[in-house]
């Protein structure tokens, strides 16, 4: 079913805070929803986290949430073109090791290598706010968590009336890109419709030139159409029900990099969730009552496939009960169970087809201590029994203190420790040829310690950190004992790194954000270096005179570091693309813009036989109408 045909559903969101408008930027006292279960301020916060507000995508121009997430400090994408197979490493890790959230309801495909969800076609249209937690998390959030969270968080009206904002936006190679959001907010009643559609030409996903067969290449086209959809009903003072969700779908013609081909896959995608979150009259209790769904079927046209498809279907189904108490100052207490199923359906004749399903059952609890505004203190304990792994603990505990001095810069001093655990995925246990069912879950453990230093008065803010994290029985795939290929345990990799960031705003017009992240991640069993690159960052200068905003941005990678090659067993070089960006208000209603990406024209890969974008110009224009 295409999404131009379907009636928006319905769908489950957080209920932790209030929401805010898209219009706020993220303030120091904002509660940061995904580092704690007890709702901190982002000042009392022991992890490193990063929020990414809608502003802030508004201002870079940002089409993908990729977009947003390739500037956040130990962050790295993989793929910045749509369609492109697409995933991300937080701090080193794999793609399958973040765990992504939407309003609350995980995604996840369990017929992909490893549970990952892929960002390819993920669009910043309706999206609110972003926040991105790195390290060991697995004590809040169990499997798919070692490497970090990805929270997304869509927007909400919070006044009375209706607000519609939309969008069209052109470019080269057929790009065209229409949005559109409506909000609308009457007494105890809420509602968001957000929708997006992507049209796309090409060119060719492989490299022309890592491609062993010279020649000219086809082109790759992209589709992509999808709607969100929300719900929310104040029932009574204490009382509140939220449903939210989204359905898109995409077909994109794919190669097999460094070779050209003429592949196309289509994949069909929706989650659903719901909540019920009741308040007690002095706030000191807190329940929710959650359920949530997430599906992806991927059907493949191919040489090797069947006449009608292969086709790979993945469910995701999470019940969930929590509870915050906070029985006295300075404590708060947070409890909760979730009983979680993965399904996959997999038929294909190029590697077998197979049916399979796993179940995991979880209670977990946390504490935090707040004597007062200076130090917090959390303890997180989790137990996971899997149907197939059985039982296994996480956990994790976070300290902060803010060195507080009037009229200078606060400065807040940051720990934690943690250790996770990931199960297998369906597919890497069951499928025919690849799978492997004697794989056990992978257990890691890692710590960080930091500052953040907040100078409102200078307009300056700074962030410094440095981590470490290990994970034991890693799962890899390659050439096995008994001369197959396919997954195997690949002993013990170590990563270890530092995250650097700092933005100041200058004369109140001009902005200046950099982040710069230096990671190393080594296979203690092989000897070999992760193919990764050791030094990354982003550097933007945004300038606001008036109604214009003019900006300029660098991201930069080196190679992908000394003996580390990718998995085509090739270095990957590095790179530096600059893109400068314009905006133009013409009234409260209507604003024009334009950016020239890849503005030197640097020929570049970020996977190696992946092709990237030459010199491209874009232009687009926003509109926003708002009634009572």
């Amino acid at each position: 079913m295409k999404v131009r045909h379907i009636i928006p559903v319905l769908l489950g969101t957080t209920l932790a805070v209030p929401p805010a408008t898209a219009e706020d930027a993220v303030t120091l006292d904002t509660i940061v929803v995904t580092a704690s279960r007890a709702d901190l301020p982002e000042r009392a916060i022991g992890s490193a986290v990063t929020v990414v507000t809608e502003e802030r995508a508004r201002r870079e121009q940002a089409k993908r949430i990729t977009d947003l997430l390739r500037d956040v400090p130990g962050v790295q994408v993989s793929q910045d073109r749509p369609g492109a197979w697409t995933s991300i490493s937080i701090r080193g890790s794999d793609n399958g090791q973040v765990l992504v959230l939407m309003d609350g309801v995980r995604l996840g495909d369990p017929s992909s290598t490893e549970t990952a969800f892929q960002f390819d076609h993920l669009d910043v249209e309706g999206i609110d706010r972003i926040e991105v937690l790195r390290g060991n998390q697995s004590s809040l959030y169990g499997s798919d968590a070692i490497g970090g969270v990805v929270n997304i968080i869509t927007r909400r009206p919070v006044q009375d009336g209706w607000r519609l904002s939309s969008g069209l936006e052109l470019g080269p190679d057929g790009w065209r890109r229409a949005t559109a959001t409506l909000l609308w907010k009457r007494g105890d009643l809420d509602a968001r419709v957000s929708g997006f559609s992507t049209h796309y030409d090409g060119p060719s996903q492989a490299d022309p030139r890592t491609s062993p067969v010279p020649g000219p290449m086809d082109d790759d086209a992209h589709r992509g159409n999808g709607i969100g959809t929300a719900l929310g009903w104040q029932i009574a003072p204490q009382l509140r029900a939220e449903l939210t969700g989204l359905r898109s779908d995409t077909r994109h013609e794919y190669d097999s990099p460094p070779s050209d081909g003429s592949d196309t896959v289509e994949k069909d995608e929706w989650n659903l969730g719901a909540r019920i979150l009741h308040e007690s009259a002095d706030r000191t209790l807190r329940q929710t009552l959650s359920w949530g769904r997430y599906n992806a079927r991927r059907t493949y046209h191919t040489g090797f496939s069947r006449p009608e498809g292969d086709v790979y279907d993945g469910t995701l189904t999470r019940y969930g009960y929590d509870v915050t108490w906070k029985p006295v100052e300075p404590w708060s207490l947070v409890g909760g169970v979730t009983r979680e199923k993965e399904e996959t359906l997999q038929i294909t004749n190029y590697t077998g087809s197979f049916i399979a399903s796993n179940a995991t059952t979880a209670l977990f609890t946390e504490a935090a201590w707040r004597p007062d505004d200076h130090l917090t203190l959390t303890a997180a304990l989790r137990r996971d029994d899997n149907d197939q792994f059985g039982t296994f603990n996480t956990w994790r505990l976070t300290g902060a203190y803010l060195l507080s001095a009037s009229g200078a810069a606060d400065v807040k001093l940051r720990a934690s420790y943690g250790t996770g655990a990931k199960a297998p995925g369906l597919y890497q246990l069951y499928d025919p040829t690849y799978g492997n069912p004697d794989l056990t879950a992978q257990r890691s453990r890692g710590w960080d310690i930091g500052a953040d230093v907040y100078w409102p008065d200078a307009g300056l803010e700074l962030g410094a950190t440095y981590f470490q994290n290990r994970v034991e029985d890693k799962i890899a795939w390659g050439l096995r004992e008994d001369g197959s290929y396919g997954y195997y345990m690949a002993g013990r990799t170590r990563e270890k790194g530092i995250e650097l960031s700092w933005q100041a705003e200058i004369l109140q017009d001009l902005l200046i954000q950099h982040n710069h992240t230096w990671v190393l991640s080594h296979n203690d069993e092989t000897g070999q270096w992760r193919g990764q690159p050791r030094n990354s960052g982003a550097l933007t200068v945004s300038y606001r005179p008036g109604d214009w905003s003019v900006g300029a941005r660098l991201r930069y990678a080196s190679r992908n570091g000394l003996g580390a090659v990718s998995g085509y067993g090739q270095e990957i070089g590095g790179y530096g693309v600059t893109d400068l960006l314009a905006s133009y208000r013409l009234d409260e209603r209507a604003e024009l813009y334009g950016r020239i990406e890849n503005v030197l024209d640097k020929q570049y890969q970020t996977s190696w036989g992946y092709n990237t974008n030459a010199r491209s110009l874009f232009a687009g224009i926003r509109l926003s109408l708002q009634g009572n």
